[in-house]
Order: structure tokens, then C-alpha cells, then sequence
């Protein structure tokens, strides 16, 4: 890290107060000038219980910045995505611990899918998704919403892969789920993006056990998956990143802290820069001009984070 990075590190985590709790695998989204996190995981390291998840919707202001707000409570979930369109935020799946801290782990993914209206300050139940599903990602692309990746899991029944991804019009009432085409893969820790028409789903852990690089690409308009460009590095640069678009460019940040963006040809992946702290399971979100603030996640050296980070991805 140089010098002038290691400069706006400490100016950024000056200005952002730490997160209520160092959380991994949670939902984030900017609606207006307010920064929004839910769930997550918080409790001991590969070990899930109810007492390790979080059901808070915690807020900031962007523009005050002086301190995390709880806003309302909801389900512990971990392992679920958030978006933000319109005046709304919209959350999905996620997986839910039945078990207590000493007993042996009961983990069960959910189809839930929920709107809050911050004017009104509550949750609203939607239509669920038609599967349960945890350790997917989630994006919106005008008024659509699309869900791709993860899996099912059951207790101690098989879990299920999905190989299913699935769309939403969200200006459309009542609000009714429909199938994309199916994707060429089953991926759970990956991350989605959308771009100029497309949706980018970045890396994932594969049913095999192992981590992959690889990249797939779904052209809205013409209804059809393609391979995308791999991600540059060995297979774990793949598994758990974060990924967004930012002033017409999209961006991946990978496990060993770096952010790349895909080139103007979407053939190749270039490195823009090396982050202030290297995460996994994180989020990465725009928060006005090209400005991009990373959320907790973890490191496999130092465990989870509750430090924010922000940084400009200019080169």
C-alpha cells in the first residue's frame, strides 16, 4: 500500500463510523443520501446460531456521517441481498440458524422477499421468490430485478444447488417472478452486476468445492447467457467478492483487496488499484461522484470487519 493511499485510508475511516458490529454475508444498499445494512453474520467463525445473526436495519447519512441508526427489526438472515429502487428498499432470502449457539448447526435458507418504505418504517412481505435461497446476489437493472446463484439449504437434508435464475418488474403490480433462461452454471459466494443491458455474474464456489475465476454474461435484450472474461489471479479471487457499476464502468473487489474493472472490449480485467484492507463476503457500493465505500466482510488473517473504507477507483 503506498503512501498516498495509506493517507486516504485514515482520512475515510475518520469520517465513516465503524459498523454497529463486524458482520459478514449481509445486505447494503444506497437509497438517497442514506447508506442501508441488514442481517448478516456476526457470531463465531464457521459456526452459525441465532445468537450470531443479526435481523437489524441499520441506516447512516451520508451527509451527517456521525452515527449508525437502527431503524427497525426483521428476520436474522445471513447470506441475502438488498437493492434499492425507486424510494424503496427490497430484501431477499438468506438463510436462518434454528439452532442455538451450543448445538449443532440447523441452517435453513428462506424465500422471503420484502419491501421497506423508510417514510413508513416498516416491512411489507412481497410475493417470495420461488425457491428458497441463500449466498446468491441480487441486482436491479431499471425497474427489473434479477436473482442469480446459490442454493438451498435444508437442515440436515441434501442442500440444493440452484440452477435457476429468476426476474422481477418491480413497476409491475402485483408483483409476479418470472424465469430467465437457465444459467450454464450452479455458483453460490458469487457476486451481479448490471451494465448497459447486461448482467455480469462474477466467480462463485461451484458444487464441486472449488472456487472459480469464471464469469458469465446475460444479454437482456437478447435473452442468452454467454461466458464472460475470467477474473485475473488464482481460483479464491472469485469466491465471495462484491461487484457494481460506477459512472458506466463495472467493478469486482476480490478477496486479496484488489479492484478491477472490466475493460472497455468486456474481454479482460484490469486492475485498478490495490484496497486498503482485503476482504471477502463484503459489500461495495457508489455513494455519490465515483466514490465507492466497502462494508464489513472478512479477512482469513484478521476475521471481520467493522472499519469502512473508501476510496476513489480512479487510476
Amino acid at each position: 500500500m503506498n503512501e498516498s493511499t495509506s493517507g486516504k485510508l485514515d482520512t475515510t475511516r475518520r469520517q465513516f463510523p465503524d459498523l454497529p458490529q463486524a458482520i459478514t454475508s449481509f445486505g447494503a444498499a444506497v437509497l438517497g443520501d442514506r447508506l442501508y445494512i441488514y442481517g448478516g453474520h456476526h457470531g463465531q467463525p464457521h459456526h452459525y446460531s441465532q445468537a450470531g445473526q443479526s435481523g437489524i436495519l441499520w441506516r447512516l447519512n451520508l451527509k451527517k456521517r456521525t452515527q449508525w441508526e437502527q431503524v427497525s427489526i426483521g428476520p436474522k438472515l445471513t447470506g441475502l441481498a438488498m437493492v434499492a429502487h425507486g424510494e424503496m428498499l427490497y430484501r431477499l432470502g438468506g438463510f436462518t440458524a434454528h439452532n442455538t449457539v451450543d448445538k449443532d448447526q440447523d441452517l435453513w435458507s428462506v424465500a422471503d422477499f420484502a419491501r421497506f418504505d423508510p417514510q413508513k418504517g416498516k416491512w411489507e412481505s412481497l410475493p417470495p421468490m420461488p425457491q428458497p435461497r441463500s449466498s446468491f446476489d441480487a441486482c436491479v437493472a431499471g425497474d427489473t430485478l434479477y436473482v442469480v446463484g446459490g442454493w438451498a439449504l435444508q437442515g440436515d437434508q441434501e442442500t440444493e444447488w440452484h440452477g435457476t435464475a429468476w426476474l422481477v418488474d418491480l413497476s409491475q403490480q402485483p408483483i409476479c417472478w418470472k424465469p430467465l433462461p437457465n444459467p450454464p452454471f450452479q455458483r453460490r459466494a458469487l457476486s451481479v452486476g448490471a451494465l448497459d443491458g447486461r448482467i455480469h455474474v462474477i466467480g462463485g464456489m461451484q458444487p464441486s468445492g472449488e472456487a472459480t475465476t469464471g464469469t458469465a454474461v446475460f444479454d437482456v435484450a437478447e435473452g442468452r447467457w454467454s461466458e464472460g472474461a475470467d477474473l485475473p489471479g488464482d481460483a479464491m479471487e472469485g469466491f465471495g467478492s462484491a461487484c457494481f457499476p460506477v459512472a458506466g464502468r463495472l467493478y469486482v473487489s476480490t478477496i486479496s483487496g484488489k479492484l478491477l474493472r472490466l475493460g472497455d472490449d468486456a474481454k479482460t480485467w484490469q486492475q485498478v488499484r490495490d484496497l486498503p484492507s482485503s476482504r471477502f463476503f463484503h459489500r461495495m457500493l457508489p455513494i455519490g461522484g465515483d466514490r465507492l465505500i466497502f462494508l464489513g466482510g472478512a479477512s482469513m488473517k484478521t476475521g471481520k470487519f467493522a472499519e469502512v473504507d473508501v476510496v476513489e477507483p480512479s487510476d
